[in-house]
């Protein structure tokens, strides 16, 4: 008989949320954050793509621990459409939290408890919560994944946006809202803040709503050598350039990196 692999199970939820500009804008530098996000959906499948075998889903866009979306809307109104969605995003994985992790732990308590109270020696093969999954796709093979680490709801919003002050491809990376981490001025994190703080989201914030962290990526587009506003509007209007194109590609993989690692994050956040 073949054995199943296990595999640690993450300790987090993310939504991965990019923001830029609808046509004529798309693959402009101001819409890099949307080009990032295309870019990485391969690779972060692969790497972090779980699914239940129950699904009819394989989608490199959404996973049990993972789901990535492209603002619809224009940059400087990125706030509503993000809020939105994320609002509807957290309802969902908290009810799958609930019914897929909450119940069987439970369940299993409860056999333990029984069993102590009989007397009866419990079975140590038993003892740890497993959830049978597939890795990639649907034609992968099966995983069985340890499930005692998910003991908490905990969900991280991820923003894939484009940085002005660094060197195309650079990525910067900043945890929090503008009271852990400065905005820089970027006028679709200040909409995104600005809705998250109308909703009690921000982190830090006291409110009955479900505590969010947030992990922002910016990936670098460089900056023209004038610092008047037309010519830096000009500058981010414009096309990305193989160059720039080049420099976002050999940022992937570092990118795949963070989010592996934020999904693994534990903490009370």
């Amino acid at each position: 008989m073949t054995s199943v692999p296990l595999y640690r199970c993450p300790r987090r939820f993310l939504f991965i949320a990019s923001i830029g500009n609808p046509a004529p804008y798309t693959g402009t530098r101001h819409s890099a954050g949307h080009v990032l996000l295309d870019a990485i959906r391969s690779p972060l499948h692969e790497r972090i793509g779980l699914n239940n075998p129950a699904s009819l889903s394989s989608s490199s866009s959404q996973s049990i621990f993972y789901t990535s979306w492209k603002s619809p809307s224009l940059m400087n109104v990125s706030g509503p459409p993000v809020l939105e969605q994320l609002k509807t995003w957290l309802a969902d994985r908290q009810r799958y939290f609930n019914s897929t992790f909450q119940t069987p732990r439970q369940q299993l308590q409860q056999q333990q408890h029984k069993k102590q109270q009989q007397n009866q020696p419990a079975e140590t093969e038993n003892n740890t919560p497993l959830l049978r999954l597939l890795k990639g796709s649907q034609t992968a093979e099966p995983i069985d994944v340890d499930i005692r680490d998910m003991t908490r709801f905990r969900s991280t919003l991820v923003i894939l946006h484009d940085e002005l002050e660094a060197q195309p491809g650079k990525v910067k990376v900043r945890m929090g809202g503008p009271a852990q981490s400065s905005l820089r001025g970027h006028r679709g994190l200040i909409s995104i803040m600005e809705s998250l703080r109308g909703a009690g989201l921000l982190p830090g914030q006291k409110s009955s709503s479900p505590q969010v962290s947030i992990l922002r990526l910016g990936i670098g587009i460089g900056r023209p050598a004038s610092r008047e506003r037309d010519s830096v509007s000009d500058y981010v209007l414009s096309k990305l350039t193989p160059r720039d194109l080049k420099a976002l590609q050999a940022a992937v993989p570092g990118v795949v990196d963070l989010l592996v690692q934020e999904m693994y994050r534990g903490g009370n956040d």
